[in-house]
């Protein structure tokens, strides 16, 4: 993968709910991008984030992730982290934000709890 690149990747296991997967680098260069295709989930329900491939995570990822729980919140969204790399989840609990931000062991639980809610 090239230096500040960042693959993603959505799938609709069920209406209302999107999987995004991030593979590579959320810094200020991709974040915007990662940005726009979350809002973009959070517009159709419900959006899982699959950040197991992210492997570095700068303050400007940060503010996104922000951004979107707060979106979510306006839409009555649920945002989902699910699962985190461990880059992701060093740079949340640095912030004290592991428990602002719903982190799930994986995409199953997650869509687990969406499905029963």
């Amino acid at each position: 993968m090239v230096h500040g690149a960042l693959e993603l990747q959505t799938f609709h296991p069920q209406i209302h709910i999107t999987v995004l997967r991030a593979i590579g680098r959320i810094d200020a260069e991709t974040a915007p991008r990662f940005l726009d295709a979350c809002r973009a989930a959070l517009d159709s329900g419900h959006l899982v984030a699959n950040l197991a491939g992210v492997t570095f995570l700068s303050s400007s990822g940060v503010g996104a992730l922000l951004v979107l729980l707060e979106s979510a919140r306006e839409l009555c969204r649920e945002l989902s982290v699910a699962p985190a790399s461990p880059e992701v989840t060093s740079a949340l609990e640095s912030l004290n934000l592991g428990q602002t931000l719903q982190i799930l062991d994986s995409e199953a639980e997650a869509l687990a709890r969406l499905r029963a809610a």
